[in-house]
């Protein structure tokens, strides 16, 4: 008989073992430095305060499954609200716990929270979830991406997907593919790079996005709500999660003072990812501007972020396509001013409201 019960301390042991044979590729070096990391995550984050458990399934004295879950504090309409952040499942594959998955997404999603956040889901995860009740708002799960090397970015995609015969004739064609992009950049779409622009850039600091967050929110419904505490432990587990490329973080002033920021991870050759973007209204289309200028500078074949429906305008004037693809945005309340909120994306979540800010895979 399989139960199912909150995640306690105790459990990390077990949670480890099975989470090592079901990602075998997760990469912590020991399992002793695995065990910190969850215990970190799960016990020792800034809002353990706000009793959002993890949940747990247990058969035959072991654990055949496991839900890590965050708590975050949000706000709709200046209503302080607690949110649960889905960051990590693992589920035994032996065929009699082919239901554990669907029972601890049941579980979480009937707990205490006001509104449940997972954006790292695949297919089945969103299938789950609709099925219960859940929502996976279309342009929540919208991601834009600006391409700038054109050729580069073509490499990267038969590189990944190449023999090994194949790489080699696209390592002999980066030249060409370098030559190519230079002169694209010549383009009127893609002139960012050549042009000098009114801002100042300085690396971006706490005090910064502490002071400004409200005023950048955009006037959004439902948006995070972060402190002295909160924040920087965000912000240096995102930094952290070096797998994804070089962690960089600017923000940008004028003589009016701070107009926004940006960070992303930056990696040369291929797709470099945007964490957040912030901006002062009015000012979206000069930090993104400044985004690609210094994207560029870092040898990114283009960079991709997470559609905030409010600026599809900015995003197009800038030469964005949105498309469908990658992990699913997924969420749950059970409260109707949140649902509708979510409803009329009148919600400012970014990449830091989720997984993409944790490191279960030591990368």
């Amino acid at each position: 008989m399989t139960t199912i019960r909150e995640f306690e301390e105790a459990d990390v042991p077990g949670a480890v073992e099975l989470f090592a044979r079901i990602v075998p590729e997760h990469g912590w070096p020991t399992t002793a430095a695995c065990e910190r990391y969850f215990r970190q995550v799960l016990f020792d984050n800034p809002w353990h305060d706000l009793d959002v458990p993890s949940w747990v399934a247990e058969a035959d004295g072991r654990v055949v499954g496991f839900y890590g879950v965050q708590p975050r504090r949000m706000v709709l309409h200046g209503r302080s609200l607690r949110a649960a952040v889905a960051c990590q499942i693992a589920v035994d594959r032996d065929p009699r716990f082919g239901l554990v998955a669907l029972q601890l997404v049941q579980a979480c999603l009937a707990g205490p929270q006001d509104l449940t956040l997972a954006d790292g889901a695949n297919e089945r995860s969103r299938r789950m979830w609709l099925g219960i009740g859940g929502q996976a708002p279309l342009l929540c799960n919208l991601q834009w991406l600006r391409l700038l090397r054109p050729a580069r970015f073509a490499l990267a995609l038969i590189e990944k997907q190449a023999s090994l015969a194949t790489k080699a004739a696209t390592l002999a064609a980066r030249p060409l593919a370098a030559a190519t992009d230079a002169l694209a950049s010549r383009l009127q779409w893609n002139r960012f790079c050549h042009e000098a622009d009114d801002l100042t850039e300085q690396p971006l600091d706490v005090v910064t996005m502490l002071r400004h967050s409200a005023e950048f929110s955009g006037g959004a419904a439902l948006h995070p709500v972060y402190d002295a505490r909160s924040l920087p432990w965000v912000l240096r587990e995102a930094e952290r999660k070096n797998g994804l490329g070089d962690w960089r973080a600017h923000a940008l002033s004028d003589k009016q003072g701070i107009v926004g920021w940006y960070c992303y991870y930056a990696h040369a050759g291929d797709i470099s990812e945007v964490v957040q973007i912030a901006a002062r209204p009015g000012a979206y289309g000069k930090v993104l501007s400044h985004l690609f200028a210094d994207a560029w500078g870092q040898g990114a074949a283009a960079v991709r972020g997470r559609l905030d429906p409010r600026y599809v305008d900015e995003l197009s004037e800038h030469h964005c396509w949105l498309r469908r693809e990658g992990a699913c945005v997924l969420m749950h309340s059970r409260q109707p001013d949140v649902f509708d909120a979510i409803r009329r994306s009148q919600v400012a979540l970014s990449r830091l409201e989720g997984e993409w800010c944790l490191r279960f895979r030591n990368a």
